[in-house]
């Protein structure tokens, strides 16, 4: 197979070990994420989308010190389900225990996130935050709708039940973390911030 080909996505059986050896035929810079035994490849991030997810990492990593955590906030990082053969996504933040180590997964992850692109399909989303909510160790689950003011929250503390805030003084709260911010500050430096729209 050509490196430089178009990857189509690869369905059937495959395994995080079958995953990582695809990884290295692939050229730098592609995102695939295992969902399902399925191998898909990752539309590129827009300028927006990925300022949200760091906007996110930053007020999470803020809080996380303040407090003394042992705890890091990442960007783009791999993660699995421990005994979970066939899911090995890289969600757009994620909040892993302890330090940073040369692993390029995490089976300890206290937070997965996921900014949405125009190429997610709900069911693809679906499948994401039911295997991020089976994640042992988790406490949240997030989905962050870049086009307009929308964030789902999942936490563990509510038994993995929706909660949609949808307006910019809405207050997100992440105890765990000493996270409290708005809606608005994940949306910081993009075209729906108030600053900008002037």
């Amino acid at each position: 197979m050509n490196v430089n080909t178009p990857a189509q996505p690869l369905s059937g059986t495959m395994d995080v070990d079958e995953f990582m050896a695809f990884m290295e035929t692939r050229p730098k810079g592609e995102h695939w994420d295992l969902i399902e035994g399925v191998a898909v490849m990752m539309a590129p991030a827009s300028y927006a989308h990925q300022r949200i997810a760091f906007n996110l990492c930053s007020l999470l990593e803020s809080a996380i010190t303040a407090r003394h955590l042992k705890l890091v906030a990442y960007l783009d990082v791999g993660v699995r389900n421990p005994g979970v053969r066939n899911f090995q996504p890289r969600p757009d933040v994620v909040v892993v225990p302890g330090v940073a180590g040369f692993d390029y997964y995490s089976e300890c992850f206290q937070l997965a996130a996921e900014v949405l692109s125009p190429s997610n399909t709900r069911a693809e989303i679906d499948l994401k935050l039911r295997r991020y909510c089976e994640a042992p160790g988790n406490l949240y689950a997030v989905v962050i709708e870049p086009r307009e003011f929308k964030v789902e929250i999942y936490a563990k503390s509510r038994k993995w039940e929706m909660v949609v805030l949808k307006r910019p003084a809405d207050v997100i709260e992440m105890s765990e973390f000493g996270l409290r911010c708005h809606v608005a500050d994940l949306y910081r430096s993009t075209p729906l911030d108030p600053q900008w729209a002037e």
